[in-house]
C-alpha cells in the first residue's frame, strides 16, 4: 500500500489555449499536408485549364500633343487679327472627342474591324488580324446583325461553310472562292489572301461578324486616353487593349488620323465662310469707293477745286474713320453671329457636334456651345448601346434641345444688342458727316468725299490684306493633334499570365483546404485532450492514453499481455497515477469506480487493462462488471450469463467468493461478472447486501475496479460510487462536448463522484506534437481509436 497520507493535491488549471493554436496548426499542416497539396494541385490545373482557354490580350499605347494657341504662330495670329477663336484645343473636350463613338465608328469602318477572323490554338483561339487565309465579305444582311460562320478550307477551291439555324443547329454549306454562297440570313462571299499558300487544307477559320456600333462599344471599352501630367502638359496619352497586337495599333493610329480628318475640316469650314464674308464686304466697300470717286471729279469740275481739304476738318475726318471701322467690326460680328444661328437651326433636324471657332467674342455663347458638345458626347456614348426610348438618351436628348435653345436666345440677346450699337455708331457717324459738310462751306464741298475716299480706300485695302492672310490660313490649317508617340508596346500579351493565375490558384486552393481544417478546428468544442480539460475543470486528469492502430487493436483483444509495449508503460502511468489518489487506509484494499458519458468511450478496455496493470505490481485485484444490463466486460472476457453479482444479491450462493473467477491467462486478477440478467438492476443494487459484499471484498483484495455503466444516463452508477474511494471518469477524445464537462464538476463538487479524476483515451498524439509524461511515442493511423 502506498505510504502517503493524503490524495495528492488538485494541479493547478493551465490557462486556457486557443483552439487555433501554434501546435493545431502544425499538426494539421503535418497531417493533412497530402490534402493541402491536392488542393494545391486542383487549383493550378484549373487556372491553367481556365486560362489556356482565354484569348490573348495585347496593350499599346499612344501619345499626341494638342495644338495650342501661341501669338508667335502665324495661322494662330491672323484668326485672332480676324476676331475669330485661335482653335487651340480644349484638352477636357478633345479627349471626349477621341473616346465618341463617332470617331471610333470612323475608324471601325475605315479599317474593317467589325469582321474578324479567328483560328482555333489548342485551347483558345487567335484573332488573324492581316494573317488570315481568307477574307469575307457579307452582302444584304442587316446592319445590326451579329453572324459567326466556319469556314473549313478544302483541296484546291473549295471550301465548306457552317452556320447555326435559329435553332442551334450546325447547317454546312459547300463553295469555291469568289462565288456567293446565299444563306438566309445573308450572301458570303469568301477570297483568298496572300496568306492562303501556307495554310493546311481542313483549317477552319472562324469568322465573326459584329455591327459597326457594337464593334466600336466593345473598342470604347477597351480604350481610355489620360493626360499624363494634369497641371501642365498639354499631351494626352492613349492606350488600347486588343486581342491582336496589330490590330490594336492600327486602331490607334487610325484613330488619331480620324479625329485630325474631323478637327481640320471644322476649322477650314469656319475659314471658307469667313474668306466668303470678306469678299462680299471687299465688293461693297469697292463699288462704293468708285462712286466716291465719281462725286469727287464732279464736284472739282464743277467748282474748279484742285487744293486738298483744309486741315482743320482733319480732326473730325480722323473720328469718321474710327467710326467706320468700328462699324464694319460690329458688322462682321453681326454676320458671324447669324451664320452661328443659322447652324444652331440647322441641328435642330439632325444632331452633331457645333464647331468651337465660332470667331464670336462673346465668352457666354462659347460656353453654351460648349455645354451642347459636352451633352451631345455623353448621347453618342449612351446612344450606341441603348434605344431611344431610354430615360439617359431622353434627358440628353433634353439637354441637349436646352443647351442649343439657350445658345439661340443668347445669339438673339448678342444680336439685337449689336443692332442698338451700329445704329448708335451709325448715328453718330452721320452727325460727324453733317458737321464737315455745314462747316466746309460750298468752297469745302469736296472735303467730306475726300474724308470718306481714303476711308474706303484704307478698308478696301484692309480687306484685300485679310482675304490673302485668310488664304493663308487655309493652306497652313494645322492638325489638333500632332502625333508624339505612334502606337507601340510589347507584342507579348498582357493576359492571361498563366504562371501568375496557376501559383496563384494553387495557393489559393491550399490556403482554402488549410483554412477549411482549421475552421472544422474552430468549431470542433470537443474535449481532445488534457489541455482542453484543465483550462474548463480544476478535477484532475489522471492519464491520457493512445489511440490504437489497426495492427494493435488486431492483436490485443481484450487485455495486454506484453508489460513492455508502449500502452502497456500508459496503463502503468495509469496505474501509479491512481493509486496515489487513494487514501491511506490500513487491513482493508480501496474501490476504484470507472464510469463515463455514454457507451463507446473504453470504459470496459480500460478497466480490464487497469486492473491487469494494478497486478503487474503485485497488488491483489478484483474487477467486477457493475453494468447489471449491458455487462460488456463479462461478454468481453467469456463470462456472459455465468453466476456473478446478480447471482450473489438475489441470494442464490451462499459463499460469495464461490463465483468469483481468476483469469486463466492473467494471474493475479479476479473477476466478478455481472451474473445472469435481472429485470430490475436498481432495485437490486440498492439493497443493503451491497455494501457488506464491497467490504467484504476491500477485506481481500488490495484494489477493487468496478466498471460502472454509463454515468447520467441510469442511476446504477450513482448507488455504484457510494461505495467507492475514487472515481475515474473516462472520456473519449473528440467525442464529448466541453459543455457536459460542468455537469461533471458539479457531480464531484457535490460528492456523488467521489475524489473524481478523468482519463482521456484514444489520444491523437501525433496531432498535438508533444510527448507524455517523458514518453515521446506517435501512434500510426488514428482513424480507429482503442477498443470500447
Amino acid at each position: 500500500m502506498p505510504d502517503t497520507s493524503a490524495p495528492p493535491a488538485v494541479p493547478p488549471a493551465e490557462e486556457s489555449e486557443s483552439s487555433l493554436s501554434l501546435d493545431v496548426i502544425t499538426g494539421i499542416l503535418l497531417r493533412r499536408w497530402y490534402w493541402i497539396l491536392l488542393f494545391a494541385l486542383i487549383g493550378g490545373g484549373a487556372a491553367y485549364y481556365l486560362t489556356g482557354r482565354q484569348n490573348y490580350i495585347f496593350e499599346k499605347t499612344a501619345s499626341v500633343i494638342m495644338r495650342e494657341s501661341s501669338k508667335e504662330s502665324t495661322s494662330d495670329r491672323i484668326k485672332v487679327d480676324l476676331g475669330m477663336d485661335s482653335g487651340a484645343a480644349n484638352l477636357a473636350n478633345e479627349s471626349f472627342i477621341l473616346r465618341s463613338s463617332t470617331v471610333m465608328r470612323s475608324t471601325v469602318e475605315d479599317l474593317a474591324l467589325n469582321i474578324s477572323y479567328w483560328k482555333q490554338q489548342d485551347l483558345r483561339q487567335i484573332d488573324l488580324y492581316r494573317d488570315s487565309p481568307i477574307t469575307v465579305t457579307f452582302d444584304g444582311i442587316a446592319e445590326n446583325r451579329f453572324c459567326n460562320v466556319d469556314i473549313t478550307l478544302q483541296e484546291g477551291n473549295t471550301l465548306v461553310l457552317t452556320y447555326h439555324d435559329i435553332n442551334g443547329n450546325p447547317v454546312q454549306e459547300k463553295g469555291t472562292f469568289h462565288s456567293p454562297i446565299h444563306l438566309p440570313f445573308a450572301t458570303v462571299t469568301v477570297y483568298p489572301t496572300s496568306n492562303m499558300t501556307e495554310t493546311v487544307p481542313g483549317t477552319t477559320i472562324t469568322v465573326r461578324r459584329t455591327p459597326v456600333n457594337a464593334a466600336a462599344d466593345q473598342l470604347l471599352a477597351n480604350f481610355t486616353v489620360m493626360r499624363p501630367d494634369a497641371k501642365e502638359s498639354s499631351i494626352l496619352q492613349m492606350t488600347l487593349t486588343s486581342t491582336n497586337p496589330v490590330k490594336a495599333a492600327d486602331t490607334l493610329n487610325k484613330l488619331i488620323a480620324v479625329y485630325n480628318d474631323h478637327s481640320t475640316a471644322e476649322r477650314r469650314t469656319t475659314a471658307v465662310k469667313t474668306k466668303d464674308f470678306i469678299r462680299e464686304q471687299r465688293a461693297q466697300v469697292g463699288a462704293d469707293l468708285k462712286q466716291v470717286d465719281q462725286k469727287m471729279d464732279d464736284i472739282k469740275i464743277k467748282n474748279d477745286i484742285i487744293a486738298d481739304t483744309e486741315a482743320s476738318i482733319s480732326a473730325d475726318f480722323n473720328a469718321a474713320q474710327t467710326l467706320d471701322n468700328s462699324i464694319f467690326e460690329l458688322q462682321t460680328q453681326m454676320k458671324l453671329a447669324d451664320g452661328l444661328k443659322e447652324s444652331l437651326n440647322a441641328l435642330g433636324q439632325k444632331a452633331g457636334l457645333i464647331s468651337l471657332d465660332t470667331g464670336i467674342a462673346d465668352s457666354g455663347v462659347s460656353r453654351q456651345i460648349e455645354a451642347y458638345n459636352t451633352a451631345y458626347l455623353e448621347y453618342q456614348k449612351v446612344a450606341g448601346s441603348a434605344g431611344g426610348q431610354n430615360p439617359i438618351v431622353v434627358t440628353l436628348t433634353k439637354k441637349m434641345d436646352a443647351t442649343r435653345s439657350a445658345a439661340a436666345r443668347s445669339l438673339d440677346n448678342l444680336r439685337n444688342n449689336q443692332k442698338l450699337q451700329l445704329q448708335e455708331l451709325t448715328k453718330k457717324r452721320e452727325n460727324i458727316g453733317k458737321r464737315l459738310t455745314a462747316t466746309s462751306g460750298k468752297a469745302r464741298e469736296l472735303t467730306p468725299l475726300d474724308r470718306e475716299h481714303r476711308v474706303k480706300e484704307e478698308l478696301y485695302l484692309t480687306l484685300l490684306s485679310k482675304e490673302l492672310e485668310n488664304d493663308l490660313t487655309l493652306a497652313l490649317t494645322e492638325s489638333s493633334a500632332r502625333v508624339l508617340e505612334a502606337a507601340h508596346g510589347s507584342d507579348s500579351p498582357i493576359a492571361p499570365n498563366t504562371r501568375k493565375s496557376v501559383l496563384t490558384a494553387a495557393a489559393g486552393g491550399a490556403i482554402v483546404c488549410i483554412l477549411g481544417f482549421l475552421g472544422l478546428a474552430l468549431l470542433n468544442n470537443k474535449v481532445k485532450n488534457k489541455k482542453d480539460l484543465n483550462a474548463i475543470t480544476s478535477l484532475p486528469v489522471v492519464a491520457e492514453l493512445p489511440a490504437m492502430t489497426k495492427k494493435e487493436q488486431r492483436q490485443v483483444a481484450r487485455m495486454f499481455t506484453d508489460e513492455h509495449s508502449v500502452i502497456s508503460e500508459y496503463f502503468q502511468i495509469l496505474c501509479h497515477n491512481a493509486d496515489s489518489m487513494l487514501p491511506v487506509t490500513r487491513n482493508q484494499g480501496h474501490v476504484i469506480l470507472l464510469t463515463s458519458t455514454m457507451q463507446g468511450e473504453g470504459k470496459t478496455f480500460i478497466s480490464a487493462n487497469l486492473a491487469l496493470a494494478f497486478a503487474n505490481i503485485g497488488k491483489r485485484v478484483l474487477v467486477i462488471d457493475g453494468d447489471l444490463r449491458k455487462a460488456s466486460l463479462s461478454k468481453q472476457l467469456d463470462g456472459k450469463g455465468r453466476k456473478g453479482l446478480s447471482t450473489i444479491l438475489l441470494r442464490k450462493v451462499e459463499d460469495p467468493f464461490s463465483v468469483i473467477r481468476t483469469l486463466p491467462e492473467h494471474a493475479g486478477v479476479d473477476i466478478l461478472y455481472a451474473g445472469p440478467h435481472v429485470p430490475n438492476p436498481v432495485t437490486l443494487l440498492s439493497l443493503p447486501e451491497l455494501g457488506t459484499l464491497i467490504q467484504m471484498f476491500k477485506e481481500r483484495y488490495d484494489a477493487v475496479i468496478i466498471d460502472s455503466p454509463p454515468y447520467g444516463i441510469l442511476a446504477d452508477t450513482a448507488i455504484l460510487a457510494g461505495h467507492a474511494d475514487i472515481s475515474l471518469y473516462v472520456v473519449r477524445s473528440n467525442r464529448i462536448d466541453k459543455r457536459h464537462i460542468s455537469t461533471v464538476q458539479q457531480l464531484a463538487d457535490s460528492g456523488q463522484l467521489p475524489n473524481l479524476g478523468f482519463i482521456i483515451n484514444a489520444v491523437d498524439f501525433k496531432a498535438g506534437s508533444y510527448s507524455y509524461y517523458g514518453y515521446g511515442y506517435h501512434y500510426g493511423n488514428t482513424s480507429k481509436n482503442a477498443h470500447s
